[in-house]
């Protein structure tokens, strides 16, 4: 009898590892790699691409970008802990992402090297910086760092919302 409650209890334990742990981690390392390969597919696209690939580029951006911000706004404890962990910033990534949308979106010209800037900054906030050096990731991170702190200033010079 003692065997049988051990295996039962062993079995939810499982269960519920699997469930509440494994799969919202599985679910976030599966966006981390598929929003690293849209940025690397498109962050070079700019008005000068076809309509076609211009479209393209941008819905698949914006639902990288969507789908890194859903995760981060509604995730569990199991996916709090790894990003912690690991250092990723989800946020700070779908952020990326949605700035590489506006080069196909055409409304704003923006220079190659500041496009390449935020998708190396995807990959620091994604930690999959490991092909940088160190001085580019520690140059991406003051970038970061002064761009946060810019947008802090606006937002506290334009006031409180009503």
């Amino acid at each position: 009898m003692q065997h049988l409650l051990a295996s039962a209890g062993a079995a939810v334990a499982a269960w519920f590892a699997v469930y509440f742990i494994g799969k919202p981690v599985v679910a976030l390392q599966d966006r981390r790699l598929e929003a690293l390969q849209t940025a690397e597919r498109y962050y070079a696209v700019d008005i000068r691409a076809s309509e076609e690939v211009r479209d393209a580029a941008e819905k698949a951006l914006f639902e990288a970008g969507l789908s890194l911000r859903t995760l981060q706004r509604g995730w569990s404890t199991a996916v709090r802990l790894w990003c912690w962990v690991w250092g990723y910033d989800l946020d700070l990534a779908a952020q990326a992402l949605f700035g590489l949308a506006e080069g196909p979106r055409g409304k704003i010209a923006i220079a190659p090297e500041i496009r390449k800037n935020t998708l190396d900054a995807l990959y620091v906030a994604l930690g999959a910086h490991k092909h940088l050096s160190a001085e580019a990731v520690q140059a991406i991170r003051r970038m970061i760092a002064q761009t946060q702190a810019a947008a802090r200033e606006t937002s506290s010079a334009s006031g409180p919302a009503s």
